[in-house]
């Protein structure tokens, strides 16, 4: 980048793969960023944020587009008889706009780049279940749309074919695969129908565990509720997998059975139960 800033995005197919990714974010970081103008010759006049708010580029694009200089640092423009409060034997500095202290702080940026209710949501609807630690992890990964699914994949630049292994019909994304495909469907549906509930499945997994928060009657009850949804996510997940991997097929009817005797599993761990089948997990759900 130009002034040393930050180092340059990596584009060959070598280095450490962790660091092509961090360099990405540094459109979203620059945001609350600006300058200390010192000698000037570090920050770009047009195109960084030194005076103002703005770019002068974008506060002035009238006088941008007439510049005969566009790519000058500050130190090329002060000849011009233009006042400005800049010490010139000092170096350029880059200041964090969210510190008092004009230093960079980890949480400041963290509550910056979190939308209203992100936090809370993955607290409440993930990480703060009965579901088991690999499985509220995988909850996550989903929730963020980074599982390796079809479409994730071909982003990667690996090709293959975009299809549904379950409906055999639609492109295989996230929120197809695990929400909206005719056969997860058939499995929200028996959930909906044991609880009593009438519902309409969001666009996205992140929305539907946004609205799956809340408490459903009892304490014991609320665990099962809030539960649910893991489970029915791992049960397509490894279903997924079965097809793909293992070219085996389970019908609905025996997903869903697998499904409530790996939530009675589930449950039975937390000691907060004492079902000792299916049925009776069954009527417990039916409240």
């Amino acid at each position: 980048m130009e002034g040393g800033w930050m180092t340059k995005i990596p584009t060959g197919p070598y280095g450490v793969g962790l660091w092509k990714y961090i360099p990405r974010g540094w459109n979203t970081f620059a945001r609350f960023l600006t300058f200390e103008v010192g000698d000037g010759s570090r920050i770009r006049f047009w195109d960084d944020v030194w005076c103002g708010r703005d770019p002068l580029r974008e506060a002035f694009p009238e006088l941008y587009r007439i510049a005969r200089v566009k790519d000058g640092a500050v130190a090329d423009f002060l000849n011009f008889r233009v006042v400005l409060c800049i010490g010139r034997y000092e170096e350029d500095k880059l200041i964090w706009k969210l510190s008092l202290d004009k230093g960079f702080q980890v949480k400041s940026f963290y509550n910056a780049i979190c939308a209203p209710g992100f936090g809370s949501f993955l607290w409440k609807s993930i990480w703060k279940t009965k579901a088991p630690p690999r499985v509220a992890f995988f909850s996550w990964t989903v929730a963020l749309g980074k599982i390796l699914i079809a479409e994730n994949l071909r982003h990667r630049g690996i090709i293959l074919v975009n299809w549904c292994c379950m409906c055999k019909v639609a492109g295989e994304s996230v929120d197809h695969l695990l929400l909206h495909c005719t056969y997860a469907k058939e499995l929200w549906d028996m959930i909906f129908v044991l609880f009593g509930i009438h519902w309409v499945m969001p666009k996205s997994v992140m929305a539907m565990f946004d609205c799956w928060q809340g408490s459903l009657g009892s304490y014991q009850n609320t665990v099962i509720w809030r539960a649910v949804p893991h489970r029915v996510l791992w049960c397509l997940w490894r279903e997924r997998n079965a097809r793909t991997f293992e070219g085996c097929e389970t019908s609905v009817v025996d997903l869903k059975l697998h499904f409530y005797r790996l939530l009675l599993d589930w449950l039975s761990v937390t000691g907060l139960f004492n079902f000792t089948n299916v049925i009776d997990l069954i009527d417990s759900c039916s409240f």
